[in-house]
């Protein structure tokens, strides 16, 4: 699935959000992108409106001219291609596909992710390496801040990268794939007042992040908590294990959201992001001791590679006592 990258509305992909949460100002987030703006390629080209019949047009005459220029330049404008037969246009489109693939029949039809079926207990999502048996997900990721504030932990290319630790290397609904392949279930927000924190309507499986790379200095391979490239603001130093949860992308005009916005893992209240953490910090535009910042003292120079592990904590399906 190919994402297309812009300016959101309301979601600016190139500028925080100083405070603001996202995807909650008003109601359900609605990004606009760059596929969206050349014909929102899910529905039907926009056309001109017809200039207001005034009194100079108000003869039966002039008015039949005028629509018949209208309908000409209707005829005439190119109509958006159609949709691939295999895209995902709903949740319940992702879970087909999970389902065809853990089968061991994967989908093949035009727009569907590519998904590998690499031996009875893995199968590749695209980049995304899914292990059934040891219940985790691997994906290439890379130091994208060596210091800063944030709102994320990790976007993917053409995303928030001027406040992100990571840049995510994958699809954001390969991840999401991957994650309902592993039998993870999401949690449920009410996102009803946008100026409180939302509330968990369902509590959903638990997550462990872990990163694992060669350090560029000893070239030894190094493993961390995705925590300790954090630092809290508010403690001065790395937070206690957060407690990551699978939330899952909205679909908005049947597309999947992170996608479009290429938000992955928010460290704030973004229902656009693939995987948040119920143990916020705050927003660190709304204050000096809220939020998280790169703990500079620990992360590696920037650009270096690195793996994602993304483990499964209990069931999967409530969390962890």
């Amino acid at each position: 699935m190919k994402a297309a990258f812009v300016v959101l509305v309301g979601l600016s992909a190139f500028a925080c959000t100083e405070g603001r949460n996202p995807g909650r100002a008003d109601g359900p987030a609605q990004p606009a992108t760059a596929q969206s703006a050349q014909s929102a390629a899910s529905g039907p080209a926009s056309t001109p409106a017809a200039a207001p019949i005034t009194k100079a047009l108000a003869t039966p005459l002039q008015r039949r001219r005028q629509k018949l220029k209208l309908e000409t330049i209707q005829r005439n404008m190119p109509k958006p291609p159609p949709r691939p037969e295999g895209e995902p246009k709903s949740a319940e489109d992702l879970q087909k596909l999970s389902d065809a693939a853990a089968g061991g029949e994967p989908v093949d039809k035009p727009g569907a992710p590519p998904i590998e079926r690499i031996n009875e207990t893995q199968l590749r999502v695209g980049r995304v390496l899914v292990d059934r048996a040891k219940r985790r997900l691997e994906i290439p990721v890379r130091v994208n801040m060596i210091a800063g504030i944030l709102e994320y932990y990790g976007v993917a290319s053409n995303g928030k990268l001027h406040e992100s630790v990571i840049e995510i290397g994958v699809e954001p609904s390969h991840l999401h794939l991957g994650l309902i392949l592993l039998g993870v279930e999401q949690i449920v927000y009410d996102y009803g007042d946008f100026k409180k924190p939302p509330v968990i309507v369902k509590p959903g499986g638990r997550l462990k992040l872990t990163v694992k790379y060669v350090d560029p200095k000893t070239k030894k391979t190094r493993e961390h908590a995705a925590e300790d490239w954090l630092y809290n603001r508010k403690l001065k130093g790395p937070p206690a294990p957060l407690a990551w949860t699978f939330q899952g992308s909205t679909f908005w005009q049947n597309r999947y959201g992170a996608d479009m916005d290429r938000s992955v893992i928010t460290l704030i209240n973004d229902q656009i992001a693939v995987i948040g953490t119920t143990a916020q910090a705050g927003n660190p535009y709304q204050g000096e001791g809220l939020g998280f910042e790169v703990n500079e003292k620990i992360i590696p120079m920037k650009g270096t590679a690195a793996t994602l592990i993304i483990s499964v904590l209990g069931d999967g399906k409530t969390p962890p006592k």
